[in-house]
């Protein structure tokens, strides 16, 4: 647990007293503040690094937590020479220039370490780890950026790029992956994450790869357990948790350090009860195992994650289930808590292998690899029919192989002419065997599912707010992404996007108010490029999936857990949830004056609400609604605190 912050002025006027001191005290749950003084800059690192060079002309900050050993000033030598890829490391740094008056921001590429700024050309430019010390300054003026909810309040179809803009008009996000440069006048955004594959050049075969992954997750569990006393781990009892705990413990026992305390949050519903797979880990290591209870005050939870983290939430599973976690490791003193957060974005199950086999036009492979992924027995997809577990093998692949074939035509319609897309499906129906009443029972189904969701929703954002605030280019993680796609032939926006880098950043915040931070093992630099680096074969496991941790971590994990193909559902949880916010919050929706109403439509929120609350229709075809519910509370909550601090 640590930050930084700062500020510098362009303009010759002198720094405040206040100001130092508002910064200080408003990121001392932080750590210690360690002050550095210069002509025209202030700089303050909480439980951080600084850095000064022998001429003491530059200056560093850092919030990091370093993986390698490395030189004695890390920031200051990687922005003399650009080769900040070359940290291994999560970090958010500043380093500043004293002579030349211009200072450079850079960030880890997962975002795990926030930090934000707010620059006035020829007069300053002042960053921070929390928001809230930016708008304490007394040149920050506190106004909403309604730009923000464009974004904020559609339901995404696909990955959303971590974009720089805040909701606070003129406060920024230092981009993942990216470093800032900025002088007297102006500002230049670069970025300088690169991704090193021919690392795993020399891996052949399937048994190399997991070979890799055990050493490199081993030793990303173990970095950051370094000079940690007491160790925390979320348990859930999926495949990530489970791997992040049973490795974390075997380490600490081979190390003769104190076991580590493992977390599981109980909500109380049989739909999200994974207690087998949590006992079972438990017992196969012997870990100090506590269950918890979600918090009972789902707005007060809400109000103040919003508080601390300076916006909405981000959690379609409000912060009262992660909240409980951080409670209960801060009464054990926990000064770390390593938790498998979005591992399956890293190491993938691989079924994109079966698209690579549609793009390659091998049919006889693709017949057996989805026939392999429609045999096992413990995958249930209930969204290709209600009744997966009755039906035969064969009638489980046709309707499988169809839901793959058939979108795939789609995408090419464009591209070819009717005839060649014809022509590839009388190649793909006869070699596939794809039956004729499974072609019929597909289409029937497909125009049923149209018809449903032609009265779907996909935001509840007004016309006249769509029209006023359209969705801007801003700096994003695009560029980034697209840079490494070039040169590589791999996706990452899988793995850098909105949602990884918002919950990791607000994780960052939830442990610092609690005495502790959040560590992502499957966030590593070695971790991530691995798991891009691996062929979809290997990952695909012969319909399995995630072949890299059932074979890598094998006998580190109970047989229950690396058999297990399921994944729990939250979608019950977050409708239970939704429909609990929204009671709870019937005084601030019902204020007219609330601004959500200047970009909400009624209708469409009325509709959303309805959809939440119907009996007829499916918990489990809520969860867009749940989504939409959730996040027009969020930010109904976000204003009715914004008003209050602006008062």
């Amino acid at each position: 647990m640590s930050g930084i912050a700062g500020i510098i002025r362009f303009d010759g006027r002198p720094i405040t007293s206040i100001d130092v001191e508002t910064m200080a005290s408003l990121l001392k749950h932080r750590g210690q503040p360690i002050i550095t003084s210069l002509s025209n800059a202030t700089l303050i690192t909480f439980n951080g690094k600084q850095e000064v060079d022998e001429d003491h002309h530059k200056v560093a900050v850092a919030d990091a937590d370093l993986f390698e050993k490395t030189i004695a000033n890390p920031f200051i030598e990687a922005s003399l020479q650009d080769t900040f890829n070359s940290l291994h490391a999560d970090f958010a740094a500043v380093v500043y220039d004293n002579q030349q008056q211009a200072l450079t921001c850079v960030r880890d590429p997962m975002g795990v370490k926030p930090l934000y700024y707010t620059f006035s050309p020829g007069r300053f430019f002042a960053f921070a780890s929390e928001i809230k010390v930016l708008l304490a300054l007394n040149d920050v003026d506190c106004q909403p950026n309604y730009r923000k909810f464009r974004e904020y309040l559609t339901w995404p179809t696909s990955y959303v790029h971590y974009s720089e803009e805040t909701f606070y008009e003129g406060i920024y996000s230092v981009l993942p992956g990216h470093y800032l440069q900025a002088t007297n006048q102006s500002l230049t955004v670069e970025p300088y994450w690169d991704i090193d594959l021919d690392r795993f050049a020399g891996l052949k075969t399937a048994s190399n790869y997991h070979d890799t992954f055990q050493q490199l997750f081993s030793h990303a569990v173990n970095v950051r357990m370094s000079e940690k006393k007491i160790i925390g781990s979320h348990l859930s009892g999926g495949l990530d948790s489970s791997s992040v705990s049973s490795m974390a413990q075997h380490l600490l026992k081979q190390q003769q350090r104190p076991s580590v305390h493992t977390f599981n949050i109980d909500s109380g519903l049989a739909s999200t009860d994974e207690s087998q797979y949590v006992q079972a880990v438990v017992n196969k290591h012997q870990t100090l195992h506590q269950t918890v209870r979600p918090l009972t005050d789902v707005l007060g939870s809400v109000t103040e994650i919003t508080q601390q983290f300076d916006r909405p939430e981000q959690f379609i599973i409000p912060s009262s289930f992660h909240v409980c976690v951080s409670q209960a490791a801060q009464q054990i003193g926990c000064d770390t808590i390593l938790t498998g957060h979005d591992g399956d974005s890293v190491i993938t199950a691989g079924f994109d292998y079966l698209n690579e086999l549609i793009e390659q036009a091998d049919w006889q492979t693709l017949k057996e690899a989805d026939r392999q992924f429609v045999s096992h027995k413990g995958r249930t997809l209930s969204n290709m029919s209600p009744k997966w577990k009755q039906l035969s093998d064969d009638e489980r692949y046709q309707k499988h192989i169809l839901s793959l074939v058939i979108p795939s035509l789609k995408k090419t319609i464009k591209e070819k002419s009717i005839g060649e897309v014809l022509s590839t499906f009388q190649n793909q129906k006869k070699y596939l065997e794809i039956s004729n009443a499974s072609l019929v029972a597909y289409i029937k189904k497909w125009a049923q599912q149209k018809w449903i969701h032609r009265a779907w929703i996909d935001t509840v954002l007004s016309d006249d707010f769509k029209q006023k605030y359209t969705l801007s280019n801003q700096r994003s993680t695009y560029q980034l992404s697209q840079n490494i796609t070039k040169a590589h032939h791999v996706s990452v926006s899988h793995i850098v996007n909105i949602n990884n880098v918002i919950c990791n950043e607000q994780l960052n915040h939830i442990g610092a108010y609690h005495g502790h931070q959040y560590s992502f093992p499957f966030f590593d630099k070695r971790i991530i490029e691995l798991g891009v680096a691996t062929p979809l074969k290997v990952r695909f496991d012969e319909g399995r999936g995630r072949g890299l941790i059932r074979h890598g971590l094998q006998s580190f994990l109970p047989s229950e857990v690396y058999t297990r193909l399921s994944k729990t559902n939250f979608v019950e949880y977050s409708h239970v949830t939704a429909q609990q916010l929204y009671e709870a919050t019937q005084e601030i929706l019902l204020k007219t004056n609330n601004p959500v109403w200047d970009m909400v439509d009624r209708k469409a929120f009325q509709k959303t609400t309805d959809f939440v609350f119907s009996e007829k229709m499916p918990t489990k075809k809520k969860m867009r609604y749940n989504w939409l519910l959730s996040r027009v509370i969020y930010s109904s909550i976000w204003f009715d605190l914004l008003a209050t601090k602006k008062k």
